[in-house]
């Protein structure tokens, strides 16, 4: 270190030097612009620009190198040979022509070509470096000190190779930077160091040849030649950088001003990008500039669109911090011309938008949009996936329907708003029972499905045991108080069904049917339970199903007709008015009584036109008495709940002439409460016609005072189960006592149904109950047995009937 020190410091002239090192740097400068533009090329153009640069390097370092020869001091004269000269020019051309021309190579192996170029690079300016020593004729012998030969050798080739590892393509001013530098070192280290090497022993005895070039001469060509090399090459690296910015400038421009993210490629690797996917993809342009962009960035994409083939494709971009943003991609080729080689434009545009409105519009079409869990269409297609399973595995299924008990009282009582807060939160919550096997769908209303699957090899004992913890989970999320406000909440209960497939039904149709009728055996028994399906829930609705087409042909066909009871005044007996009832007697099942098929033409609808129809039949009957005696209709509760059953009423009262002071509609406490509202509105509307109200069942409901102070009631129905327990019964008793007073008090009429002894007769008497019916004073029977007092025109029946205790009017 001390030689190359003392030979740099004491026998080198510093200004030449650092002109040398600035012509070396400036040569250098241009070499790697010329370099940037041979690596995106075309091949005859690539060739061309390698050519350049080989010139303008290896001139550049032989003129670094004799110049800095010049500012060497031997103390003896010094010449220079020609032809060696001009060989080391030609050495150090081909060296760095070569060596950049094995870094351009683009291909799976690049850090390999660019160590091997830098190599070649490194070696060939120590080539050029001996080769012009050996051109030196001075009357003196230079020898070498081997190891610092070896070390300048080794640094040259080193620092070479570093440099075009670092330069890579030189896309970017760092990258230039790198390789500038430590090029420069690399000429720099091993000139000096083998100058340092490098021992001249005089000798006047050797002879100098006379055609040698001198230094003075050496200079002026040295400079004029490396200053002509620079000049070409810088002047043509920069028209050429001029052209390709201002192509480059346009599209950047036309890039910047589309909504969709632009690169620009030239063999792969980006030379440009619009600020839309710089901003997409959350990097700086420094970061990618060079990179092969279809690897760094749309590594998912097919074989197909990166050959070509296809120009079009839905991938994934990675951006910064490992994001992976879905775009469509296009692929545009923009074929070669004069200034620049093929280039591929590709077009991205930022799917998370529409991916994310897909998911939002796939969630609406396989959800329920109120309780956000599945809906009937993607239940059944989950259910026919899980019976296909269950067929491969010989593993049960289990399926519950699921009704919400009274919620329809809820929605009457709060609102249809109320109702849906709770429909949200038991959605809420019944989400939660989520699972791998378990799944759960809002299939209309307030009715819900929920299907169990069960692990391959489960028993039927745990079968059963694993539904019914499921469904009492179901029980228990629901019976949680609902807050429909600060001031009110509500408490509901469920009605389950279970069915397991395929012990109770062969396909998806049966067993949700199978688990339905379990569901309303439930409803059926007041609900807040769970039943399993068994076969003869089949048969009860084989039966009702029938009872309802039968009793549909006998509306039809005239099966029906109208007994009339008679009401009767408690102290002479004296019929007053009837009440209407409905009787059936079916052909094949004989006499069908009201309380059988009065329920399923409820569940079925049918008791619409069921009431109208005995409403208007009991109206005419009515009408054609001759004595004007009272008509009681009974009104169910779907009846009640109908917003023009006032219209009816005043229809059938003016069809039929009847009198609207004869006719008392009866309605039951528990028809009343479905919708409190409603029902006043309609019975408020009825009674302005001059219709009578009557409260029938009374006692049997759960809200008989507010029922009797916030509707419009003229008359008090005792139900016959406290009047059959009269006698004996002191809690009857004390019951039909206390409405017979509060009746008195509200100023209303008052009727004990069920009387069917004396002493019944003889206990309401005594306690001022003035209108009884049962059958102690007549059975329900059809009107012509009753015509000795609707229409009294045999006077021979008529004192016959005064002969068995019955009084007419």
């Amino acid at each position: 270190m001390y030689r190359i020190y003392d030979c740099l410091a004491h026998q080198h002239d510093t200004v030449l030097v650092i002109v040398a090192l600035l012509i070396g740097l400036g040569g250098i400068h241009t070499a790697f612009n010329l370099y940037a533009r041979a690596c995106v090329g075309r091949l005859h153009q690539k060739i061309a620009w390698l050519f350049l640069t080989g010139v303008v390097t290896g001139g550049a370092i032989w003129a670094t190198h004799f110049i800095a020869m010049l500012s060497y001091d031997p103390i003896i004269p010094v010449g220079y040979e020609p032809v060696l000269t001009s060989a080391s020019l030609i050495i150090s051309i081909a060296a760095t022509t070569t060596g950049f021309a094995i870094a351009s190579v683009a291909g799976p192996h690049l850090l390999l070509s660019r160590l091997v170029g830098g190599l070649v690079v490194g070696l060939g300016i120590s080539a050029m470096h001996f080769t012009g020593m050996s051109a030196v004729r001075m009357p003196g012998v230079i020898s070498w000190h081997m190891d610092i030969v070896i070390a300048a050798i080794l640094m040259g080739a080193l620092f070479g190779m570093i440099s075009l590892w670092l330069a890579q393509s030189a896309q970017t001013a760092r990258q230039k930077l790198l390789g500038k530098i430590n090029l420069t070192i690399a000429v720099a280290t091993m000139h000096f160091s083998a100058m340092g090497a490098m021992v001249i022993t005089p000798d006047p005895t050797i002879p100098v040849p006379a055609q040698l070039i001198s230094q003075e001469y050496l200079a002026i060509g040295v400079a004029v030649v490396a200053m002509g090399l620079i000049a070409i090459g810088f002047v043509t690296a920069l028209v050429d950088r001029q052209l390709r910015d201002h192509v480059s400038n346009r599209m950047r421009i036309l890039g910047n001003s589309a909504i969709e993210a632009l690169v620009l490629t030239q063999n792969g690797r980006v030379i440009d990008a619009n600020d839309s996917f710089l901003q997409l993809a959350g990097v700086p342009r420094s970061d990618i500039m060079g990179k092969d962009f279809l690897t760094a960035f749309l590594a998912d994409t097919s074989h197909a669109f990166r050959s070509g083939e296809i120009n079009y494709s839905e991938t994934f971009l990675a951006g910064a911090d490992s994001d992976e943003i879905p775009v469509e991609v296009v692929r545009r080729e923009i074929p070669a011309d004069e200034i620049s080689e093929t280039t591929i434009i590709y077009g991205l545009r930022d799917l998370r938008e529409r991916y994310a409105a897909e998911r939002h519009i796939r969630f609406l079409a396989e959800h329920d949009s109120l309780t956000k869990l599945l809906n009937r269409t993607t239940f059944n297609d989950r259910l026919l996936d899980a019976l296909k399973q269950s067929d491969d595995t010989s593993t049960p299924v289990t399926v519950m329907c699921i009704d919400f008990d009274h919620f329809k009282e809820l929605n009457d009582s709060h609102g249809h708003i109320a109702g849906d807060h709770a429909l949200r939160e038991l959605g809420n919550r019944l989400s939660k029972l989520f699972s791998q096997d378990v799944i759960i769908a809002r299939v209309g209303g307030d009715e819900f499905i929920a299907l169990l699957q069960h692990p391959v090899g489960t028993d039927p004992e745990t079968i059963t045991v694993k539904s019914r913890e499921l469904a009492q989970d179901i029980l228990d999320c629901v019976a949680l108080p609902i807050f429909i406000n600060p001031d009110h909440r509500a408490i509901l209960s469920a009605s389950i069904g279970i069915a397991h497939y395929p012990s109770d039904g062969n396909d998806a149709e049966s067993i949700l049917f199978h688990a339905d009728l379990a569901m309303y055996r439930v409803k059926q028994s007041g609900g807040n339970d769970l039943v399993f399906y068994s076969p003869e829930m089949d048969e009860e609705y084989r039966f009702k199903r029938q009872l309802s087409s039968s009793l549909r042909n006998a509306m039809e066909n005239g099966g029906l007709e109208l007994y009339y009871q008679p009401q009767c005044q408690t102290d002479d007996h004296t019929i007053h008015s009837f009440e209407a009832l409905l009787r059936w007697n079916d052909p094949e099942m004989g006499s069908v009584p009201p309380s059988r098929f009065i329920p399923i033409a409820e569940e079925t609808g049918l008791i619409v036109l069921l009431g109208e129809w005995v409403l208007r039949t009991a109206c005419q009957e009515a009408a054609s008495w001759e004595k004007p005696l009272g008509i009681g209709v009974n009104l169910s509760a779907v009846q009640l709940q109908k917003h023009d059953l006032p219209e009816l009423v005043a229809d059938i009262l003016a069809e039929t002439g009847l009198d609207p002071k004869r006719l008392e509609l009866e309605v039951t406490e528990t028809a009343l409460i479905h919708n409190p509202a409603r029902s006043m509105k309609i019975l408020n509307d009825i009674k302005n016609l001059g219709v009578r109200i009557a409260m029938d069942d009374f006692g049997t409901g759960y809200s008989s005072l507010a029922t009797l102070q916030n509707f419009p009631v003229d008359r008090i129905k005792i139900d016959q189960s406290f009047v059959q327990k009269l006698i004996g019964n002191a809690q009857a008793i004390a019951i039909v006592r206390a409405v017979i007073n509060l009746s008195r008090d509200l100023n209303l009429d008052v009727i004990a149904e069920g009387v069917e002894t004396e002493e019944q007769a003889s206990f309401l008497t005594d306690h001022d109950c003035r209108s009884v019916q049962g059958y102690k004073y007549g059975h329900p029977k059809p009107i012509e047995e009753y015509q000795h007092v609707v229409r009294p025109a045999n006077s021979t029946k008529t004192q016959a009937n005064r002969a068995n205790g019955v009084e007419t009017v």
